[in-house]
C-alpha cells in the first residue's frame, strides 16, 4: 500500500478543519497569561493568515505533530517568519484559492505585499533575503522552491519529484535544510546552496539549524503505556550529523512539540505543543520555551485556542505566533507577545524518587533522566550531550 503523504490535500483537509471549528472562548487573553503585553497584528475582517489548528480524534494519527495518547495531533509547518532585519513580517494568506506568502511592516499597521503565486504549504525568510518554500502546485508532489523576498516574480525550482517540506536557510548561508518523506517517513535533508548537492542527515523533520553541521529537529517516538500500548509523541532533537551525536531535548507523555527556533542570542529554544486548557478542558496548540541547556521548560500560553508557528523578534525581546483566539469564528490572525520569564509559570528541574537515566548517541541506548514539575508532575526529558 502507497503509505505516501499527500501534503497539499492534507494540508487543505487541515484547513477545511479549522473553518469547521466550533466558537471557543474569545477573549484576547487567559487568567494565566498575565503580564505577556499581547498584541493583536492583523485583522481577520480585512486578511486571511494561514494557521495549524490542532486535530482530535482518529485524523490525528495522521498528522506528523502529534501526542497519541491525547489523541491530538497537528501540521508542523512554518506558517510565519521575520525578515532578517526584523521590520517586516512574512505570513501565507489565501489568495484566489490558493495560499501564498506576503510580506508586511512588523507593526500593527500595513499594506502586504504578495510574493509567490502557486501553493504554499510552509516556507522561511534566509539570511540572503530569499524566501523558501514548499511548492505544492502539484497535489501529490511538493518541491522546495525560492524567490527574492522584495524583488521580481522569479522562482527557482531546488528539488523536484519528491514531498518535500520544512525549508530553512543555515546561518551561514551555505545549506538549506528541509524535510523529505517517503515510505518510511520523514528524513531531514541538506541542500548545498553553491553545488545543489542533496545530502540526507538523518530521521525526522522540523530541522531548525543552530552551528556548522548541527540543527534541531523533530522525531515521532514511540513509548510503551502502563496498558500495553504504544503511544507516539512527537520529541525535539539537537542533531550534529557531522560529529554523529543525537541528544533528546524535551519529551512528555502528554504533550508532543514540533517547530523548534533558536532565540537569537542561542539560549532558548521556541516551540508549539499540545496541552489542556483549563478552560475548554480540552486539547489545543500553545506555544513553550525551553533553554537548550535544559534547565528551564516554561508554558508561554494557555488559551483555549490555537497558538502556533511562534518566531522570534531580531533582539529576542518579543515573540510573534500565529492564534485563532479572541474572534467567535477562530479565524487566524497574527499575534505578539512579550518574553518576559518572571510572568510565566516555570517548571522546576527537581529529581524526585522516580528517576531514571537515559542517555543518547546514535545507534546506540545510554540512559535517560525523568524529571517531574513540582506544579503540574509532568514528565520532563531534559537534554543530556553526549560524545561518539
Amino acid at each position: 500500500m502507497d503509505r505516501k503523504i499527500h501534503l497539499s490535500a492534507l494540508w487543505a483537509a487541515i484547513v477545511l478543519l479549522a473553518s469547521c471549528a466550533a466558537p471557543r472562548y474569545i477573549e484576547t487573553s487567559s487568567p494565566e497569561e498575565s503580564g505577556l503585553n499581547l498584541m493583536k497584528i492583523t485583522d481577520e475582517n480585512s486578511i486571511s493568515v494561514a494557521g495549524s489548528p490542532s486535530v482530535i480524534g482518529v485524523s490525528a494519527a495522521n498528522m506528523l505533530g502529534r501526542c497519541s495518547e491525547e489523541s491530538v495531533g497537528w501540521w508542523p509547518g512554518r506558517c510565519l517568519d521575520i525578515s532578517p532585519d526584523g521590520k517586516e513580517l512574512a505570513y501565507m494568506s489565501k489568495v484566489d484559492n490558493s495560499w501564498n506568502v506576503m510580506i508586511r511592516k512588523s507593526g500593527a499597521q500595513g499594506a502586504a505585499t504578495q510574493r509567490t503565486f502557486r501553493m504554499v504549504n510552509d516556507f522561511s525568510w534566509g539570511s540572503d533575503e530569499k524566501l523558501y518554500f514548499a511548492d505544492a502546485s502539484n497535489e501529490n508532489l511538493s518541491q522546495i522552491s525560492s524567490t527574492d523576498a522584495h524583488i521580481g516574480t522569479i522562482m527557482r525550482q531546488l528539488t523536484n519529484n519528491n514531498q518535500d517540506m520544512n525549508p530553512v536557510l543555515s546561518k551561514d548561508g551555505k545549506k538549506l535544510y528541509f524535510t523529505r518523506i517517503d515510505r518510511n517517513g520523514p528524513f531531514v535533508w541538506s541542500y548545498d546552496i553553491e553545488s545543489g548537492a542533496l545530502t540526507s542527515c538523518c530521521k525526522g523533520f522540523n530541522p531548525w539549524p543552530t552551528a556548522e553541521g548541527e540543527f534541531l529537529c523533530v522525531r515521532n517516538s514511540s513509548n510503551t503505556t502502563s496498558k500495553s500500548k504504544t503511544s507516539t509523541n512527537s520529541e525535539i532533537w539537537l542533531v550534529n550529523y557531522e560529529k554523529g551525536t543525537e541528544t533528546l531535548i524535551v519529551s512528555d507523555k502528554k504533550r508532543g512539540f514540533t517547530n523548534p527556533t533558536l532565540s537569537p542570542d542561542g539560549q532558548w529554544i521556541l516551540c508549539q505543543g499540545n496541552s489542556k486548557s483549563t478552560i475548554s478542558k480540552k486539547n489545543n496548540l500553545d506555544i513553550f520555551a525551553i533553554r537548550i541547556d535544559g534547565t528551564q521548560f516554561i508554558q508561554l500560553t494557555y488559551h483555549p485556542a490555537d497558538d502556533c508557528s511562534p518566531v522570534w523578534s531580531e533582539d529576542g525581546k518579543y515573540i510573534y505566533f500565529i492564534s485563532s483566539r479572541a474572534n467567535k469564528d477562530n479565524a487566524f490572525n497574527i499575534w505578539r507577545m512579550k518574553f518576559n520569564l518572571e510572568n510565566n509559570q516555570e517548571y522546576e528541574n527537581c529529581f524526585p524518587h522516580h528517576c531514571s537515566i537515559r542517555f543518547f548517541n546514535v545507534g546506540r541506548f545510554l540512559g535517560q533522566c525523568t524529571v517531574w514539575s513540582i506544579k503540574q508532575r509532568t514528565r520532563i526529558s531534559l537534554r543530556y550531550q553526549t560524545g561518539h
